[in-house]
């Protein structure tokens, strides 16, 4: 099989990005569209069900946790078995799990009810993303796969983003409900487009008998003529692997670098999740008003979007990426620094902002693309989900470290001081991190030297 992928990566990157792949590119980018917007929603939502309900803000406080706790379990979970079933069939189900569970949302009338319909929900939108992103770079050119993978995974931040003006727009008029509802309705009215037009995984697709039927129908609309040559009975071997997915994180050479992005995923996380928590507050303890606060973090993230298209663009026309990475993160870490030392500078303040969201989501975007390239395409989606799994533990800690932080009245500069150091280690862990393919004694260059340049070129 690796020989099949390699022809296939290699007849991509000889010829211009067709229109199936753009439409590939669109619709999976709607599709993290909605994704995102689910994830986020919950928060645009809680004052209007806390004042309908009447409890406190902070009754709402495990439904966030179950939430959290079902998306760290569907990146973990689902996304072995994407690998094992086919990422088309899995990211299908997890897209019909999250849409489902929104519009039942409309008819919760309790704490537990919501709860409980987070927490599912947040296991399909736990397995959808890494997915999306595994099967976006499986069928974008090497040339282009970084750019076109951040490209779709822009789409959650939009998403994220939509959310607050569906919302200023829905409530007073409609109340709560409505925004639940737009939430669930649109990936079902996506659904059928998302049906008729993904195609399964390449692996999934080679592992069909001659003469690859479905392989044959996809192939048709990016590359006409192109004929998979037939794999060894050794490649086939080893193509097959361990039948539990995540085994092959650690496997033919792969187990140091998969705890080096793990360890880089956590420690970034903790960084982009305190400053989405804390940054709106910090901006007020420096001086700001309210609307300018809001102003100037929904900045912060318009930034984090363009740096992500900007550093997505540029790694591509780069061997080596790791090295844009660390000095990305290491860039996050001076504009962190510099954003506490003039945190009560508004003429300097607005450009470290933009500066830092620059670096900080972008880099975390870039990562996230980098990733879903690493590892072989029968990973990939494990890979991809069980990196950002682990980095959610990071999400968490993120928040619960601003607020301890805060409640000890330690000076905001002191605050971005300490922030800066999640960056700067995440910078050391990433630059160490090596292709497998790069080692002498690895499995796949053993196999097929084809491949192993590839992957290669694609790091």
């Amino acid at each position: 099989m690796h020989n099949q992928i390699a022809s296939f990566r290699a007849a991509l990157d000889a010829r211009p990005v067709s229109r199936y792949q753009w439409l590939l590119l669109l619709l999976l980018a709607l599709l993290l569209v909605t994704d995102g917007y689910d994830a986020q929603v919950l928060g645009y939502v809680v004052p209007a069900l806390a004042r309908d309900w009447g409890l406190e803000k902070a009754a709402f406080g495990p439904v966030f946790s179950a939430n959290l706790l079902g998306l760290t379990l569907g990146s973990l979970a689902v996304t072995p078995l994407a690998d094992r079933f086919g990422v088309r069939r899995i990211l299908l189900a997890c897209v019909l799990i999250y849409a489902s569970l929104t519009v039942m949302m409309v008819f919760a009338d309790s704490l537990n009810s919501l709860m409980a319909a987070r927490f599912i929900c947040g296991i399909g939108m736990g397995g959808a993303m890494p997915s999306a992103m595994a099967l976006m770079s499986e069928y974008s050119p090497p040339r282009l796969r970084t750019l076109m993978v951040t490209l779709a995974a822009c789409g959650f931040s939009f998403g994220g983003a939509a959310g607050g003006f569906v919302a200023a727009g829905f409530i007073d008029r409609f109340g709560w409900q409505a925004v639940f509802l737009a939430g669930g309705v649109t990936p079902l009215l996506l659904f059928p487009f998302l049906a008729w037009f993904l195609p399964e995984s390449l692996p999934r697709l080679l592992r069909d008998q001659p003469p690859y039927a479905r392989l044959r129908k996809v192939t048709a609309r990016m590359l006409p003529g192109w004929q998979p040559p037939a794999a060894s009975a050794a490649q086939n071997q080893a193509g097959q692997g361990s039948k539990l997915t995540m085994i092959e994180l650690f496997r033919h050479g792969y187990a140091r670098p998969t705890l080096l992005i793990w360890s880089t995923f956590f420690v970034s996380l903790i960084l982009l999740y305190f400053m989405i928590s804390w940054l709106p507050s910090l901006l007020l303890e420096s001086g700001l008003g309210l609307n300018e606060a809001n102003l100037v973090t929904s900045m912060f993230l318009f930034a984090g979007t363009l740096g992500a298209i900007c550093m997505a663009w540029f790694a591509d026309r780069l061997q080596r990426k790791v090295r844009l990475l660390s000095a990305v993160l290491a860039g996050a870490a001076l504009c962190t620094l510099l954003l506490g030392l003039n945190h009560d500078n508004p003429r300097y303040l607005v450009a470290f902002v933009f500066a830092a969201g620059f670096c900080i989501i972008g880099g975390q975007l870039t990562l996230n693309a980098f990733a879903s390239n690493f590892y072989p395409a029968h990973v990939r989606a494990t890979g991809t989900g069980w990196a950002l799994g682990v980095g959610r533990f990071g999400s968490i800690l993120g928040p619960l470290f601003g607020s301890l932080l805060l409640a000890m009245h330690i000076p905001v500069q002191q605050i971005f001081f300490f922030c800066a150091i999640p960056a700067v280690i995440a910078a050391l862990l990433i630059i160490q991190v090596r292709s497998p393919a790069s080692l002498p004694a690895s499995a796949p260059d053993r196999l097929d030297p084809l491949a192993a340049k590839l992957a290669r070129d694609q790091r």
